[in-house]
């Protein structure tokens, strides 16, 4: 493959001065591209890498201080993580011409977020022509939010055109204005090509592996100059390299390894051996394709509830942290189901949870504590574990006679929270930050 000088020399310079980005794209695989509508964008390979794919003839008409720019907005859409969490996103939409606008609608969120996080110019020259880059301020929206932020607030924005019929935001290009994916300064085409890919979910876990692996390498080569970085670049490496406040689904798996093992369930397509005898069996020994008795397999599922206590007394970073519990879970097993209670003084909601977009965040509640009547619903639904986010300021669940609750309780006892009232009733977890 033929290496580009400038580029390579570039990165090179940038490491010499110190620039975070110089350390972040020495380690990133680049490759030219003139198909790309774009000068260069950070794009997934089937393998959970990423590279770093560039327009050679645009490159070369666009000054070193641009480059620049678009190295750093590139190096906050890896910091920011925002290839896994568009895959993410993309692969749980069945509808090809849904997949096709949510896709544009996350890249201009994404584009949103990092252009005010870098304070992007209004206006740069790319290629020898000016180009206007996306900011939020373009939907009425806010400065400095999340991606998700405008990703939702974006989609509350669409509307379908009358003459044409196409989904968008603002005017429709049929009338030769403004396309929805103007603006858009590099190629995010690649971020949800899911051809060829049986498990979108485990590419997208091996992909943040990999970038959480090579943000950690430029940030330990980098960690003598770190007061050289700007503030919301260390934080957002802070971020990026923060691992899980508890390893929740490790637990969870040990404590019901050995149900997993002696649970059963019924599989047509296997004969019951013990029932064989029934059969008049032939000259051949044939037994029936379809047995009415049908035989027996290993039931590797088992069931999860996430009971989020909801009262006052819990702050939205406590409420969070539960949050994020039910993302590691569902992310890590898809044979487990998981069902999501909210309780204060009483249940307040209930539902259950196949993926990220299932997770509802307007929380019910915020009231007292009573944890008893949420308990008594997942020992009713018959759950195998339950993780029980909560402060540990509620009644004395200590005092409540076993057959009550559910078979086994992980109490996560969220920071400057105590486990008084539950410690003697399962597995304790608590929380220090």
């Amino acid at each position: 493959m033929i290496k580009n000088e400038r580029l390579e020399n570039l990165i090179a310079k940038m490491v010499l001065k110190n620039s975070y980005w110089g350390y972040l794209f020495s380690r990133v695989r680049r490759r030219p591209s003139e198909i790309i509508p774009s000068i260069m964008g950070v794009a997934p390979e089937k393998d959970g890498t990423v590279s770093l794919y560039y327009h050679p003839q645009l490159l070369e008409l666009t000054s070193d201080d641009n480059v620049k720019l678009v190295l750093e907005h590139e190096g906050l859409h890896l910091l920011n993580k925002h290839i896994p969490r568009c895959i993410r996103l993309i692969s749980d939409e069945t509808r090809e011409e849904y997949k096709t606008f949510k896709q544009m609608i996350f890249n201009i969120a994404a584009d949103c977020c990092v252009n005010t996080q870098m304070d992007m110019p209004k206006s740069i020259e790319i290629g020898g022509s000016k180009f206007v880059p996306v900011f939020p301020e373009k939907y009425k929206l806010p400065i400095k939010k999340t991606t998700e932020y405008y990703y939702h607030e974006l989609l509350k924005q669409q509307k379908e055109c009358p003459k044409c019929g196409s989904v968008g935001i603002g005017k429709c290009d049929c009338d030769g204005n403004e396309s929805l994916g103007e603006g858009i300064l590099d190629d995010h085409g690649d971020w949800s090509d899911m051809k060829g890919v049986s498990d979108p979910h485990a590419l997208s876990r091996n992909i943040d592996n990999y970038v959480q692996d090579i943000i950690k390498e430029s940030a330990k080569n980098f960690s003598n100059k770190r007061g050289l970085l700007p503030g919301h670049i260390a934080e957002l490496i802070e971020d990026a390299l923060k691992p899980p406040a508890a390893p929740y689904y490790q637990i969870i798996r040990k404590l019901v390894k050995g149900s997993r093992l002696t649970k059963f369930q019924r599989c047509p397509t296997r004969l019951n051996r013990k029932r064989t005898y029934m059969f008049a069996i032939g000259e051949n020994n044939n037994l029936p394709v379809l047995s009415p008795f049908p035989g027996k397999k290993r039931d590797f599922t088992f069931h999860i509830t996430v009971l989020l206590d909801s009262s006052g007394s819990m702050s939205k970073d406590d409420i969070l942290e539960g949050l994020s519990g039910i993302a590691s879970i569902i992310e890590k097993d898809r044979y487990c189901t998981t069902c999501v209670i909210e309780n204060d003084t009483q249940v307040r909601k209930e539902y259950e949870v196949k993926r990220l977009r299932d997770i509802q965040f307007d929380i019910k509640g915020r009231g007292g504590t009573t944890l008893l009547p949420g308990l008594e619903l997942a020992r009713e639904n018959k759950t195998d574990v339950v993780l029980v986010f909560t402060d540990g300021y509620c009644e004395d669940i200590n005092s409540v006679p076993r057959k009550l609750l559910p078979k086994k309780i992980i109490w996560v006892i969220t920071n400057h929270g105590t486990a008084t009232n539950v410690n003697q009733t399962g597995f304790v977890i608590t929380l220090k930050r």
